[in-house]
């Protein structure tokens, strides 16, 4: 693969990645609504989602229910986080906070996959980590998704100058070389 200075973007190509941004991020949040929804909000509702409770009469989610939902999440999680990641690695961040912003999401994943065979087999206490993964997944994509576009974008839309001071400061590197014609 070439170094992220030899690549360019011409106008449609820069139109096709704005646009996956948003659908990536957008996709991000609805995935984490919808999850927080059908666990519940707080950790005990999570539990009770796992684990079951008898005066709810709901039933505990068994190994089969359970392995159906993580071989989904298994496979399409880390792609789509690897896609937007590939898109920040090409920043011009410095590189040690592209690993740990990186590392930090890969194993928020982790967690994320592991933390229902945990409240369903280890401890019920284990459930708020359902949701500070959940709020993990947020700030990875936000945090992923905001360098690529300020640097996609540079002083266009929601860098530009209002009133003659300059609110971001222009990107350095990635943009100048990587997006212009």
């Amino acid at each position: 693969m070439k170094p992220a200075t030899q690549n360019r973007l011409n106008p449609s190509q820069k139109s096709a990645t704005l646009c996956l941004l948003f659908f990536l991020f957008t996709g991000t949040i609805f995935s984490v609504v919808h999850g927080m929804i059908k666990t519940g909000y707080t950790p005990r509702d999570v539990a009770v989602y796992y684990s079951g409770a008898e005066e709810a009469m709901l039933y505990p989610k068994e190994l089969p229910e359970l392995m159906e939902a993580t071989h989904v999440h298994l496979f399409l999680i880390p792609l789509i986080f690897y896609i937007i990641a590939h898109l920040f690695m090409q920043t011009s961040l410095k590189e040690q906070w592209k690993i740990i912003v990186v590392a930090f999401t890969f194993m928020n994943i982790t967690v994320f996959l592991a933390t229902p065979y945990l409240i369903r087999y280890v401890s019920q206490d284990t459930a708020f980590l359902m949701l500070f993964t959940e709020m993990g997944f947020l700030f990875s994509a936000a945090v992923m998704i905001y360098f690529p576009l300020r640097e996609l974008l540079g002083d266009s839309l929601l860098f530009r100058k209002v009133s003659g001071k300059r609110h971001a400061p222009p990107p350095q590197g990635f943009s100048d070389q990587t997006f212009s014609r």
